[in-house]
């Protein structure tokens, strides 16, 4: 039988509470009234966080919501706290704030809100009041810092789409570039129960598997050979194999990076001599968004590699050559996925109203 402290809840709340408790409640509501009854025993706030799986400030604020508004408040789902609402100006400052500087914890926002407004708002408040602004919490992607929007467009649309519209048999058009996964776990996204760690063992990461790949356009097919390094001479091997791959092309158009490898005096060589038909389209600098085998990579890395353990070497290679192994059941990803549509890196992002 519980205990009855009788220091948060009058007699008559505690037994509405306890006999709306086994009804059929919303969650959040079922959430509220379970802490309240947990407090009214004597159990401490971090107590009550760690059996409902919240924090402990989200028990506090269900208290003080009770506190100041009963009954009737906890069964509000559209309660939005009594601290006084922002002016649609200063609405307007906040996300301003939040475009242009990157905060890791509500609190931090709660402390800029309070120091610049003078209204205080509790972590979990302020993370509602983000969400119905338009805020997501998520990690900023990593691009290169000298990439040139300018220098992408213009590339994109004087060079690489008018060879794209034109890539036939006659003239095959791939993209090149090497992926290089190292034997180590690679964490991603996942739906992770709350409160709960989860896991993944990692390796030493010291070997690597270096793949050296052609993307074709428009068909998507791929082609991939092993090196122990990505080299001039990996280089021209894979051209040697393109070059097979179609005997009757006048010309085969290759769009790369600027590698060193790429620019060497061996594959300078190479091009030159009679009857190569390789003929390279080099990138932008700092543009591997203009490189479509990049997505390929991406979703080789989210099919065998992402949140998975392999605890040797050799499985770990299987599940890469399972992958190449079975591109034909990827195609319909393949096909939505590699388009001639590109983003262009430090373009300016219009913002939402």
């Amino acid at each position: 039988m519980a205990t009855m402290s009788g220091s948060i809840l009058t007699l008559a709340d505690r037994a509405y509470l306890l006999r709306m408790m086994r009804r059929h409640t919303p969650s959040p509501v079922h959430r509220r009234m379970n802490a309240l009854l947990l407090l009214d025993d004597g159990w401490a706030v971090e107590r009550v966080a760690d059996a409902l799986f919240i924090d402990a400030e989200t028990v506090r604020e269900h208290r003080r919501l009770y506190e100041t508004a009963g009954v009737a408040g906890l069964e509000r789902l559209n309660y939005e706290g009594s601290d006084p609402a922002l002016s649609e100006a200063q609405l307007g400052a906040l996300k301003t704030e939040l475009d242009a500087h990157l905060y890791m914890a509500a609190k931090e926002v709660c402390d800029f809100v309070q120091r610049t407004f003078e209204v205080d708002y509790t972590p979990n408040a302020i993370t509602e009041l983000l969400k119905r602004l338009g805020f997501v919490y998520k990690k900023p992607k990593c691009v290169p810092a000298k990439a040139d929007a300018l220098v992408q467009e213009q590339f994109a649309k004087q060079t690489l789409l008018p060879l794209m519209a034109q890539a036939s048999a006659d003239k095959p058009l791939y993209f090149v570039d090497g992926m290089h996964p190292s034997y180590t776990a690679h964490p991603g996204f996942g739906w992770i129960r709350r409160g709960v760690t989860r896991e993944l063992k990692s390796n030493h990461g010291r070997v690597n598997v270096n793949i050296n790949g052609a993307l074709s356009w428009p068909d998507r097919e791929v082609v991939h050979l092993e090196a122990e390094k990505i080299t001039s001479e990996a280089m021209i091997a894979l051209f040697e194999t393109l070059a097979a791959r179609h005997r009757t092309a006048t010309a085969i158009n290759v769009v790369l990076d600027n590698a060193s490898y790429n620019r060497s005096t061996a594959v300078k060589e190479y091009l030159a001599s009679e009857g190569c038909r390789i003929q390279l389209v080099f990138l932008p600098p700092y543009s591997p968004n203009l490189n479509l085998i990049e997505r390929l990579w991406w979703l080789l890395k989210k099919t065998a590699l992402w949140n998975e353990y392999y605890p040797t070497f050799a499985g770990f290679k299987a599940a890469i050559d399972g992958f190449f192994r079975n591109l034909g059941s990827y195609r319909k990803q393949l096909t939505s996925l590699i388009t001639d549509h590109f983003r262009f890196i430090g373009a300016p992002k219009s913002q939402p109203p």
